[in-house]
């Protein structure tokens, strides 16, 4: 993270509402700003975001807080989509397209979008397909409204709060701290598994993975996951199927099944 531009915004917001005097930027008269030290992105390996899926599929939640009825969905949607946290749990159902496999990001009347990239449609990949599929129905049973993943907590509908913390207590399952498994995990997750994917036969370009994340470009991609150059396996969809990694899983895909519920 740049801290640098930031300090200076926040100086030339203070100076706009006369905070500060009017011109006072100290981070602006420095030679050097101050930058972060850059940070690799964090993604799980298709096998590891396999069992997660699986976790997040046989979760059973032991505190109300985290008792929603779409855990598994909701994780799904995230790591087949890529979509920034909130923009997954902003989704409308209208944004789904079983019909056009496609699902759509866009500005709603409870949330924004980033940037002026972030409006896109991605496709609906196979297998969130078939998870989303049965999925609708008991959506309309839950309330009116026409988010995805909805929050009634407060007797209407409303954005769902501190998803974050839902995915946490999946993570745990699997034996991962606290924590460490965001979001924005699965978003970097999605990115490192679309790479490995073929369009038209050839490896997809990185200009069209940064579009599906709502870049502007390529840049950020090949910056980040540039180290992923090294391919180990090329597929046509991006997709994490558990059965395609019991041997490898072993004896973790084990004690998960025996926690199950």
């Amino acid at each position: 993270m740049s801290y640098g531009p930031n300090l200076s915004n926040l100086f030339r917001r203070a100076g706009a509402e006369k905070k500060v005097p009017l011109g006072f930027n100290p981070v602006g008269a420095m030679p050097e700003k101050p930058n972060g030290a850059p940070h690799e992105a964090v993604w799980l390996e298709v096998d590891e975001a396999a069992l997660l899926l699986e976790a997040a599929r046989t979760y059973r939640a032991r505190c109300g807080w985290f008792a929603v009825p779409f855990a598994y969905e909701l994780v799904a949607t995230w790591l087949l989509t890529g979509g920034r946290p909130s923009e997954v749990t902003g989704l409308e159902v209208d944004d789904v397209s079983l019909d056009r496999e496609t699902v759509t990001f866009r500005p709603n009347r409870l949330r924004r979008l980033k940037t002026l990239t972030s409006p896109r449609t991605i496709p609906l990949w196979p297998q969130l397909a078939e998870i989303l599929r049965p999925y609708f129905p008991r959506r309309e049973q839950m309330g009116q409204g026409t988010l995805l993943f909805p929050s009634f907590r407060t007797g209407r509908e409303g954005l769902l709060q501190h998803p974050h913390r839902i995915l946490a207590a999946i993570a745990e399952r699997i034996g991962h701290a606290r924590g460490t498994v965001t979001p924005y995990t699965l978003r970097h997750t999605y990115c490192a598994a679309r790479l490995q994917t073929l369009d038209v036969g050839a490896p997809v370009s990185p200009f069209t993975v940064g579009r599906e994340l709502g870049h502007g470009g390529d840049t950020l991609v090949r910056k980040v996951y540039g180290h992923l150059g090294t391919v180990r396996h090329r597929s046509a969809a991006v997709e994490y199927r558990v059965e395609q990694h019991v041997a490898r899983l072993g004896d973790r895909l084990t004690a998960l099944q025996r926690t199950a519920g």
